[in-house]
């Protein structure tokens, strides 16, 4: 993934330096011109697949942590009653 973004940061600058040396003033550049210098839907859709993917890893961590923590609380329970019981 970085190295997608590497090649778009270098094609982003390229065409801005292009367009500089044509133009010293932003406002006279095309609007076809202006939307080369955004990354390409490809770099957004990545971006988004990547954030999935950590969302559902993230899901399903929490589901593990979910069942620990309630593995954890049951045994507590359990000692507590022990300990009752002998103190008893």
């Amino acid at each position: 993934m970085e190295t997608l973004k590497l090649v778009l940061k270098q094609q982003t600058e390229t065409i801005a330096n292009e367009l500089a040396i044509q133009t010293d003033d932003y406002t006279k550049i095309s609007e076809s011109e202006l939307i080369k210098l955004f990354p390409l839907p490809r770099y957004f859709q990545i971006h988004f697949q990547h954030i999935h993917d950590n969302a559902d890893n993230l899901k399903t961590e929490l589901t593990e942590l979910k069942q620990t923590v309630q593995q954890m609380n049951e045994k507590i329970n359990l000692l507590v009653q022990l300990l009752m019981q002998t103190h008893i």
